[in-house]
C-alpha cells in the first residue's frame, strides 16, 4: 500500500541550525611573540657581531700598545626578502541576497575567514624550512626564509657566518629530559642566553613528550614534583607548560604550523622551535589589509593581503628540534 512518508515527500523543511563551526586550529603563537618592525624595501637586513674570546695573558709592566685590534672584524649583516600573502574571495550577487543559515553576510563572512587564514599562512611560513627566494617572475615569487632554515635544518644558509650559525639542536627522535637539557647547555655555552627567557613551540608530540619528563624513571624532575590533590576535585594535572632547568626556564606552547611544506596539511608533531623572543622579528612592507574590488556584474569580489618577512638576529640565539 503506498503512504506518504518523509523520504518520498517533496516540501518537508529541513532542520539546518543557524550555526556555522570551523574546526581548524588558529593559533599562531611565533608571528604573536615576534617583536614587530617595518621593511622598506624588498630585502631587509639586520647587523650581529660578537665578542672577542676571553684573554687573560696579563702585560708586562712598562709594556707599550704597539698592535692593535679591529672591533668591527666579526660584524655580519643578515637579510631576508619579504613574502606577499594573499587570500580572494568572490560571492554571486544571488547568493549574497539568499538567506544562509549562520551567515549573516556571505561576503562580510569571505573577508573575515580570508584574514583568518592569512594569518596561519604567516606563521607556517615563518616556521618552516623554506629557504629565501628573490623575484624572478614567471611563476617565482619572493620568498622569505623560515627558522628552521635559519638555523640550518637541511644544511646550513651560505649566507650566514660560521660564528653566528644553530648549534644547539637535537634531531635524534623521542626526548627525554637528558636530551632537552642538552640542546638547553648547548645554547648557553653558545651565548649565554642574553633574552633570559625561551619559548618552545613544540609539535603536539614533542608537547607530550616534555610532559612525559615527570613520570620518566630518574627524571629529577619527577623527585621534585610530588603532588597531593583532593580526591574530590576528580582532576590529575601532569601537563607541563613551564621548565625550569639547569640553562634557563622555557615557556612551552603548542603549534601544529611547524615545518610544513606549502600546501599540505601534514603535521610535524616531532618539531619543536627553541625561541629567544627578543631575537626575532616579523618586519612588514605593507600591513595586513582588506580590499574590495569592482563589481563586473556577477557579484561582490575582494582580497585580503599582507606583505612581510622574519630577520633572525643571530641563529645561534635559537634552538631546534627534529
Amino acid at each position: 500500500m503506498a503512504k506518504a512518508a518523509s523520504y518520498n515527500t517533496a516540501g518537508n523543511r529541513e532542520d539546518l541550525t543557524d550555526v556555522l563551526t570551523i574546526l581548524e586550529p588558529e593559533s599562531t603563537p611565533f608571528v604573536s611573540m615576534a617583536k614587530k618592525a617595518t621593511a622598506s624595501g624588498t630585502f631587509f637586513e639586520v647587523q650581529v657581531d660578537d665578542l672577542a674570546v676571553a684573554s687573560f695573558d696579563g702585560v708586562n709592566e712598562g709594556e707599550d700598545v704597539t698592535s692593535f685590534d679591529n672591533k668591527a672584524a666579526n660584524r655580519a649583516r643578515i637579510g631576508n626578502y619579504v613574502q606577499k600573502f594573499r587570500r580572494s574571495y568572490a560571492v554571486s550577487d544571488i547568493q549574497e541576497l539568499v538567506d544562509t543559515a549562520g551567515v549573516a553576510s556571505e561576503f562580510a563572512n569571505s573577508e573575515a575567514k580570508a584574514v583568518r587564514e592569512i594569518k596561519r599562512d604567516m606563521e607556517a611560513a615563518v616556521c618552516s624550512a623554506q629557504d629565501r627566494q628573490a623575484d624572478s617572475g614567471a611563476g617565482a615569487p619572493y620568498k622569505t626564509r623560515g627558522m628552521f632554515k635559519f638555523l640550518g635544518l637541511g644544511g646550513q644558509p651560505s649566507d650566514i657566518p660560521a660564528a653566528f650559525q644553530n648549534v644547539a639542536n637535537d634531531t635524534t627522535g623521542t626526548q627525554t629530559e637528558t636530551t632537552f637539557n642538552s640542546v638547553l647547555q648547548e645554547l648557553y655555552e653558545a651565548n649565554g642566553m642574553p633574552g633570559g627567557q625561551l619559548t618552545l613551540i613544540a609539535g603536539p608530540t614533542l608537547k607530550k613528550e616534555i610532559s612525559d619528563f615527570a613520570r620518566q624513571e630518574g627524571s629529577t624532575t619527577a623527585l621534585s614534583f610530588q603532588v597531593t590533590q583532593p580526591a574530590e576535585s576528580k582532576k590529575i594535572t601532569l601537563s607541563v607548560n613551564f621548565y625550569e632547568g639547569d640553562f634557563g626556564n622555557v615557556a612551552i606552547v603548542p603549534s601544529t604550523l611547524l615545518n610544513r611544506t606549502s600546501g599540505s596539511s601534514t603535521i610535524d608533531k616531532d618539531a619543536g622551535l627553541l625561541i629567544d623572543p627578543e631575537y626575532v622579528a616579523i618586519h612588514t612592507l605593507k600591513a595586513e589589509s582588506n580590499s574590495e574590488l569592482e563589481n563586473q556584474g556577477g557579484g561582490r569580489r575582494g582580497f585580503c593581503d599582507v606583505i612581510a618577512g622574519l630577520s633572525c638576529a643571530s641563529p645561534k640565539a635559537h634552538g631546534y628540534f627534529n
